[in-house]
């Protein structure tokens, strides 16, 4: 008849074989969770008062708060930094055409073929970089048109005579009720000896201009003036 074994030990002692372990304490620990501990502390006064808190400073917001910008044109028209670009129809051709115009004013400054879809159901829109392109080019045209402006009012020669050098200059005065010129001589040091009054269609040569130095900046009984 087989015996059973018993693998029963007691709780007191150890299984054979095997080294007793030592029992495992947890230690407290004296240091506080940071949720717990306080945010700021008290100031208390001799007196057991405590004393007001001056209210926080506010901090700006970190992101702009601005609604955005309304949008400035549509499809065929645009306005910005006082310049305003419109598509309208030629009436010549039919075809389409871009005006650009500076506020307050009537008369465009610019006027340009404007290009259509690819299925010439209409115009190309504008858009911002349409637009910024058109105003450099408007911009550029009313700094030729200035340019032209003082080249045709203001002449000037500049010539050679005994031993000096002379320079004579005619401005156009373009006055709707009394039209003239301003003729003025300046030397070689620069400065401005003879000025006079002429007739706004006086032609500025290097033979008038010799003529009157030698006239001694006088008119010369009509002959020039």
């Amino acid at each position: 008849m087989n015996q059973q074994m018993s693998f029963e030990f007691a709780l007191d002692t150890a299984a054979p074989g095997r080294a007793g372990r030592a029992a495992r304490r947890r230690s407290l620990s004296l240091h506080t969770p940071p949720a717990q501990l306080p945010l700021q502390l008290a100031l208390v006064c001799a007196d057991g008062t405590v004393p007001a808190r001056p209210p926080a400073p506010l901090r700006p917001p970190v992101f702009r708060t601005e609604a955005s910008p309304p949008r400035l044109g549509d499809d065929r028209s645009w306005s910005e930094g006082g310049w305003s670009a419109s598509i309208v129809r030629n009436q010549d051709d039919d075809a389409w055409v871009v005006q650009m115009r500076r506020s307050g004013e009537s008369e465009p400054v610019l006027l340009a073929p404007w290009t259509t879809e690819r299925d010439n159901a209409g115009p190309k829109p504008l858009d911002q970089p349409a637009f910024n392109a058109l105003v450099k080019a408007a911009a550029d045209t009313l700094e030729r048109q200035a340019r032209q402006m003082h080249a045709s009012l203001h002449k000037r020669v500049a010539l050679s005579l005994g031993s000096g050098r002379w320079e004579v200059t005619l401005d156009l005065v373009p006055d709707e009720y009394d039209p003239h010129a301003v003729l003025s001589a300046v030397d070689d040091a620069g400065e401005c000896v003879a000025r006079e009054r002429v007739l706004p269609d006086f032609k500025l040569t290097s033979a008038t201009a010799r003529a009157w130095i030698e006239a001694g900046f006088r008119q010369a009984g009509g002959e020039l003036w």
